[in-house]
């Protein structure tokens, strides 16, 4: 008896945590209408960052976006759009989490205009007990922004100096 309900208990338990596709959908929903609404755009240190985005993610972002004329980010990072219509959010769709390094990688499918779509990739880790996002890549264009690329950064930051000189 004691056996099934610390079964029943640990089924329970792992039914309140939210699944990577879950967690996935609800960021894009909220980050769409943000990144839609030119005067609410989510910021690196916002709620919503900190509760969908890892920690390594929104740090290297914020140091990225304080460079002056980097071009490691030439669109934006979650999106690969330069903007966004709020009339495409409705389009939006997620796919079934795969196992990917200990991790999950999720299929997103974001409305564009004429009613088409862009495929990217949504690579997600657990951190803090929750599934948050910590890779973003276009699959649709086969491309990817490195911002984890210390050498492309540290010539940004080199070029950026040399700008604010002249």
């Amino acid at each position: 008896m004691r056996l099934l309900i610390l079964l029943f208990i640990f089924f329970i338990s792992g039914c309140v945590q939210q699944s990577a596709e879950q967690r996935t959908k609800e960021f894009y929903q909220k980050y769409l209408n943000a990144y839609a609404d030119s005067t609410s755009e989510i910021k690196d240190d916002s709620s919503v960052s900190r509760e969908y985005i890892a920690v390594d993610t929104t740090r290297r972002l914020t140091e990225i976006h304080a460079i002056r004329e980097q071009e490691i980010t030439g669109a934006d990072y979650f999106t690969y759009t330069q903007d966004y219509a709020p009339e495409w959010i409705p389009l939006l769709k997620v796919g079934q989490a795969q196992d990917f390094m200990g991790g999950k990688v999720v299929d997103v499918w974001l409305g564009i205009e004429g009613a088409k779509h862009i495929k990217i990739e949504a690579y997600l880790r657990r951190e803090d007990k929750k599934w948050k996002i910590y890779r973003v890549r276009n699959a649709s264009g086969n491309t990817e922004q490195y911002i984890f690329d210390d050498r492309a950064i540290a010539l940004a930051k080199a070029y950026a100096a040399t700008i604010s000189t002249e």
